[in-house]
């Protein structure tokens, strides 16, 4: 079992990079368009290009991450060094020179590619250590949930503290780069914490890397870890859609702005008060079982933010209090169920490919995240929006379509995806008995 010096240490990682990348994704848009003055059409498109980028270079990283050797592991050295340019990114993101409008965009284009390619040198190595810290299937359900309630305070901290510290400063452009460059200070220190806290105590099965056709040989035959990337990656769809659109929807359609920070609040916060119980709950009737019950509540509460055009006050706070318990499972189950697709992948190639795997996994969620992002900021393109001109019919219309209909579409995509799931918490005990008798049998 686990020390929970380690439990604590890993999560305190995750609370320092949610700052950033929930700062990033929920207000990143409405920067993009109410202080740099680009076009929310040019926003989303950047969006979703630099995901895409992504998927060239996160598959590498886990590659190159799985064959790094040093006297810190093959991940941990990430936590130290890839965070410094994460930190320096995060503020180059919110510093927005005064450029022409061309080059506001080539500033926009390389400032958030740099943002994404360190992120991505962080994260990916980083996520990796869940599978090297234990092979116990509940200590991987017990480590993921203390990884997603500290992501989760990250996120409320963004959510709910972003804003407040951007007026603290006095607002603008002045008030946003102060804030970014605070949220850059914190994930130098939580991941530097993180990193002294670590270890990697899962022995490595390969006496070598594996050549990188050779890994995605491997990749191709595990299926549970595809129909994995495609559910989450729907699941991240959503949250970006509906972040990305919420300063839009509580300006506009709500007409109380200063609450967009308490909505946000009010689902972050019931996400991260329920990760506990979803955490226990897992353990009780499985990581699987659990998702498939939480996903039912997320659609219940796009659902109704759909139909009910303006919702009361008490009204709204308790759908989002609903999505909020419904993307506790997922949060959950996005990193606690990777894991279990490694050892699958061991078992039934023979071959580990851990850091190549997590590499495409990131790519997907990123993907999603980008994909989500682009159609909010497309959508508010199409729908009319321009800072200084009041809202229409259509333009409320489109906002709602996008903080609403588009999410849930996204969650009952990932639903059906996962009916097909195969590894049960049964079916993971025969597979890690199988490479434990496996790696005590002579060669």
């Amino acid at each position: 079992m686990l020390p929970l010096r380690a439990h604590i240490g890993y999560g305190i990682g995750d609370f320092g990079q949610n700052i950033v990348f929930q700062a990033v994704t929920i207000y990143l848009l409405s920067f993009y368009t109410d202080v740099f003055g680009l076009s929310p059409a040019f926003a989303g498109g950047l969006f979703l290009a630099a995901r895409i980028w992504d998927g060239l270079n996160d598959p590498l990283m886990g590659y190159l991450a799985q064959r790094t050797r040093s006297r810190w592991g093959r991940y941990r050295p990430y936590l130290l060094l890839a965070s410094i340019p994460v930190a320096l990114s995060m503020f180059l993101l919110f510093a927005a020179p005064d450029l022409s409008m061309t080059g506001r965009r080539w500033y926009a284009v390389g400032t958030y590619l740099l943002f994404g390619m360190s992120f991505t040198a962080l994260n990916v190595p980083y996520g990796t250590l869940t599978a090297l810290m234990t092979t116990d299937y509940r200590e991987r359900a017990r480590l993921t949930g203390w990884r997603m309630s500290f992501a989760m305070l990250g996120g409320i901290a963004a959510g709910f503290g972003f804003l407040p510290v951007v007026e603290a400063y006095g607002g603008g452009l002045g008030g946003y780069r102060k804030a970014a460059l605070l949220a850059g200070g914190l994930i130098l220190l939580t991941l530097w914490v993180s990193f002294a806290s670590v270890r990697e105590r899962v022995s490595p099965r390969a006496q070598r890397p594996l050549p990188l056709a050779e890994g995605w040989r491997v990749l191709r035959q595990n299926r549970p870890f595809w129909l994995l990337a495609v559910a989450f990656a729907s699941c991240f769809a959503a949250w970006a859609a509906f972040a990305a659109t919420a300063p839009y929807y509580f300006r506009y359609v709500i007409g109380r702005p200063e609450l967009t920070s308490y909505g946000l609040l009010a689902v972050m916060g019931t996400t991260a008060l329920t990760i506990p119980l979803w955490t226990l709950l897992s353990q009780r009737i499985g990581k699987h079982s659990a998702f498939l019950l939480g996903t039912g509540g997320y659609l219940l509460a796009f659902a109704g933010l759909w139909f009910i055009p303006q919702p009361s006050l008490p009204l709204l706070i308790s759908l989002l209090i609903i999505q909020g318990i419904g993307n506790g499972s997922a949060v959950l189950a996005s990193w606690s169920m990777i894991p279990d697709t490694v050892e699958y992948g061991i078992w039934r190639s023979g071959q580990p490919a851990e850091g190549l795997l997590y590499g495409v996994y990131g790519f997907f969620i990123k993907l999603g995240l980008g994909l989500g992002a682009a159609l909010a900021g497309w959508g508010l393109g199409l729908s009319g929006y321009a800072p200084d001109l009041p809202p229409t019919p259509g333009l409320l219309q489109g906002i709602r379509f996008l903080l609403a209909l588009v999410p849930a579409l996204f969650v009952l995509l990932a639903l059906l995806t996962m009916l097909f799931y195969p590894i049960t918490p049964h079916r993971y005990q025969e597979i890690r008995s199988a490479l434990d008798q496996a790696s005590t049998s002579p060669a």
